[in-house]
């Protein structure tokens, strides 16, 4: 048997073609949307005849020499002006520290759907001292058996709570180059936690993101650093340095929810509606819900209208609190009313190790950035298999370039797949991955290691 005879019967939603690997004729990018925003251009080419583009040679020795001047004089005037104006550009948006913060005017190919407008730097976020920061939360002591629930006696009107949090809520862009050399927009929402500008908000909201944007309610715009994310609980915490007092959310006690508790959800629907309010009930209180990625996740489900770009925004009770970080919603044809959030709770805990941190300790991991490819088992077949992009040098065993088929005796055939197999293991264990090396099939023992990643903070520029 050939070191591929296995892959013969591979299921069909696994294996590619040839043809699968070429674009489509005429394919076209999509439209420019608010959630996939292109700014490539591609210009017609300028056609001319073979006799128009041929000048005699006198005359293009002459023009030759003569572009030649014109560049090298253009060339030194850019050299100076740029220099002068490079200087007065500093002068006027440095920060002696006593004025303003320096800001730069990003255009829309920069900010994806933020428009034209200032946006201020996080000075000072990635010295700040998380581990230092204090989260009051409400225990949930006496709200046992609760008429109001998790409410308890601060319990007010919709509209009074409302008020007291609306502003806590903020909106979250962010830019991504995508494969084909596109910039893509994505949006979400965000609440604040600490005064300093401490914001909790998804994972997948910010995940891949080359720029992390958060405006406020009263319209003013921050470029955010990022702490750190934790991917299982989807769970991510970022820092901006505000100019202004900021309204900080109350942490509620999730674990004092009561079903039917009246609840409402603010975040940024559809990532141009900052600041909705929606309206539901505590549906249920521990819903196993399996995710996109395939990990299992217990979560609140609530009744209140939950929409793309609320990912990330806050779920609270009747006193204002902070009970949940919304993150889901299930979407299909007669489906209404099924919003999820993660417990306040459990996204806490999250947001402690970061602000301690930077990650998650403790993560089991090999050793390597694993990414999805596909390879080729014949002339007419792919499949997919997670691929080893690069060796950290903690495992010396993976080598940049391997396909990995199995972890023990599990197979897989995507990096999520791979990254939930290995974290069932503690640090420390040896796992044996079959892996095929220079289209050969071997087995290398890999000693797990923890999770540290690299400076996951995006930089102001």
């Amino acid at each position: 048997m050939s070191d591929f005879d296995e892959f013969e019967n591979v299921p069909k939603e696994n294996a590619q073609t040839a043809e699968d690997q070429r674009e489509p004729d005429g394919y076209q990018a999509p439209e420019a949307r608010w959630y996939g925003v292109s700014y490539q251009t591609n210009y017609p080419p300028v056609l001319t005849s073979p006799e128009a583009a041929r000048p005699r040679r006198g005359v293009r020795l002459a023009l030759v020499a003569v572009i030649l001047a014109i560049t090298v004089v253009i060339g030194t005037v850019a050299f100076v002006g740029g220099y002068f104006i490079n200087e007065l550009y500093r002068d006027m948006n440095s920060d002696d520290g006593g004025g303003e913060p320096p800001t730069v005017t990003l255009p829309n190919s920069q900010t994806g759907g933020l428009g034209n407008q200032t946006v201020y730097e996080s000075e000072g976020a990635q010295s700040y001292n998380y581990a230092a920061v204090v989260l009051p939360k409400n225990d949930g002591t006496g709200l046992d058996g609760h008429a109001n629930g998790s409410a308890g006696d601060a319990a007010t009107t919709r509209i009074a709570a409302v008020a007291a949090v609306r502003n806590s809520v903020v909106e979250i862009t962010t830019t991504t180059v995508s494969n084909r050399g596109q910039l893509v927009a994505g949006a979400g929402s965000g609440v604040i936690i600490h005064a300093d500008g401490i914001i909790v908000t998804n994972n997948h909201v910010i995940e891949g993101a080359a720029h992390i944007y958060v405006r406020l309610a009263n319209g003013n715009t921050y470029e955010a650093y990022l702490r750190g994310t934790d991917e299982e609980n989807d769970i991510a915490v970022l820092k901006i340095t505000p100019r202004e007092a900021l309204t900080v959310a109350r942490l509620g006690s999730s674990a004092s929810l009561r079903y039917g508790e009246d609840v409402f959800a603010i975040g940024n629907p559809l990532g141009q509606l900052g600041g909705t309010v929606t309206e539901g009930i505590i549906s249920a209180l521990e819903r196993e819900v399996e995710m996109d990625d395939g990990v299992v996740m217990t979560l609140l489900q609530t009744s209140a209208a939950i929409n793309s770009g609320n990912s990330g925004g806050g779920l609270f009770n009747m006193a204002g609190e902070l009970i949940g970080v919304v993150n889901a919603k299930y979407s299909a044809t007669g489906v209404e009313g099924l919003g999820f959030a993660i417990p306040i709770d459990s996204a806490l805990q999250s947001v402690r190790s970061l602000l301690d941190h930077g990650y998650i300790p403790g993560l089991p991991s090999l050793g390597a950035t694993i990414v999805d490819s596909t390879m080729q088992v014949s002339f007419f077949q792919y499949v997919n298999l997670p691929y080893v992009y690069a060796v950290d040098g903690s495992s010396s065993a993976l080598k940049a370039g391997d396909w990995i088929y199995k972890i023990d005796d599990t197979v897989v055939s995507t990096a999520s797949a791979l990254k939930r197999a290995v974290r069932t293991y503690e640090v420390g264990d040896t796992v044996t991955l079959t892996v095929y090396r220079n289209n050969q099939q071997m087995t290398v023992d890999v000693t797990l290691v923890e999770y540290i990643p690299e400076n996951s903070s995006v930089s102001f520029n």
